[in-house]
């Protein structure tokens, strides 16, 4: 539509024009009904654009518009070349038409390209046979019949080579666009399944808590309301009974913070590691039996660009696994870095402590992936916390623990210019 109507338009102005230059200037008779073949031909286009209708058929229209051009100047050309009283200046001014008309055509032929080309190369051979065959004066014109050969063949090749890389662009665009709607959908069920879990988690998380508080406050009554008639035994499975629901509760209160993790944008701010890493050992010291006994050594070189709430849980959980399984060693000792490297800062947590099986590296982060046993308190949600919150701030997590040397979880975060 945007270049059939102005070829139409100049299509009509010039066939009628170039008619009255073939009287004037060629004193060329006959050539009436070739001309209002061309003037036709910009007739049909606008007819089509202007009846709505049609307009589904605009291209085999346009099609069938340039051809009437090339059809306008193939019947001028024979009776040209037919007529013995044709001079060197109408060999010339059929030549020079015809190249004009197949060079525009092959520009704008746009999506009729398919059909042009086709029907394009059996007007370039029967008119050259034609030509050939009823020509007047063979070596007068050959030079001429032959240049009009070669660029409607041009032309031809030009608008195949041209619709092909059009119909592969296409089908490249129709293919990118398949993959981004797959890719969106995906993304969608994605989120929806995401979604899905995070509400299950919470509710499940919620849903628990109630009933481990609740047998928690039973077993409280049990134990106030008999006293000292408890036997010995009894107060022993009592005991486990709390530790065990005491685990519980970590578990649930994990699992909630886990899939709440991601929920919100990043609030990044510079974050004092040294301060924050004092505030989390205050809170932790208590909480983990012969934490008193455990030397904890700052080597705090830079900050970071964090979210600080986010940053306080991995703290809570690096440092609360350094603090406990280096606990029960001779000489306990936690060492807590923070480094520039290249475009990273580096933050470790090191502890000379039981460590871990290394064979176990590619499962860090899993949810519910415990490197111990039942002798080390803990619910396996801790690493995959830090994990999460690396991942968010776009670092790198990882973990090394050589035999009997203890355990160093790394974070990187990338540095802010």
């Amino acid at each position: 539509m945007r270049v059939g109507i102005p070829s139409a338009i100049v299509g009509i102005i010039g066939s009628a024009a170039f008619y009255y230059l073939d009287q004037i200037d060629l004193a060329l008779m006959g050539t009436l009904v070739w001309r209002g073949i061309g003037v036709l031909g910009g007739v049909i286009f606008l007819l089509a654009w202007m009846i709505k209708p049609l307009r589904q058929y605009i291209i085999p229209i346009h099609a069938i518009s340039m051809l009437c051009y090339l059809l306008m100047m193939s019947g001028i050309g024979y009776l040209i070349f037919t007529s013995p009283e044709m001079t060197q200046k109408h060999y010339f001014a059929i030549t020079s038409g015809f190249l004009s008309v197949w060079f525009i055509i092959s520009l704008i032929a746009q999506g009729a390209r398919r059909i042009l080309m086709y029907v394009g190369a059996v007007l370039v051979v029967v008119t050259t046979v034609l030509y050939m065959v009823h020509t007047t004066s063979s070596t007068d014109t050959a030079g001429y019949i032959f240049s009009i050969f070669m660029v409607g063949v041009f032309a031809v090749l030009t608008m195949r080579n041209r619709a092909r890389y059009d119909y592969d662009q296409a089908f490249s665009m129709y293919r990118l666009e398949q993959s981004r709607n797959r890719i969106s959908q995906q993304a969608i069920d994605l989120q929806d399944k995401n979604d899905n879990l995070v509400m299950f988690s919470r509710a499940m998380s919620h849903d628990l808590q109630g009933p481990l508080r609740r047998v928690r406050s039973f077993l409280d009554l049990y134990e106030f309301r008999s006293k000292d008639q408890l036997p010995e035994d009894t107060q022993e499975y009592l005991d486990l009974a709390r530790q065990h629901l005491d685990q519980g509760q970590k578990v649930v209160h994990d699992l909630l913070i886990y899939s709440k993790i991601g929920q919100n944008e990043l609030a990044k701010t510079e974050v004092d590691v040294e301060k924050l890493c004092q505030k989390v050992e205050e809170e932790q010291m208590p909480l983990h039996e012969g934490a008193s006994c455990v030397a904890i050594i700052h080597q705090i070189e830079s900050n970071i660009q964090a979210d600080e709430k986010l940053i306080w849980y991995l703290l809570t959980n690096l440092i609360s696994n350094a603090i406990k399984f280096s606990s029960k060693k001779k000489d306990p000792e936690v060492t807590i870095r923070s480094q520039v490297s290249d475009a990273e800062v580096i933050l470790s947590i090191a502890d000379n402590g039981v460590g871990f099986d290394e064979n176990f590296l590619e499962e860090l982060g899993q949810p519910f992936k415990r490197f111990h046993g039942t002798e080390y308190a803990g619910t396996g949600i801790g690493l995959s916390i830090v994990s999460q919150i690396v991942k968010m701030h776009g670092g790198r997590f990882w973990a090394e623990s050589p035999p009997g040397k203890g355990a160093t979880f790394f974070c990187a975060f990338p540095r802010l210019s």
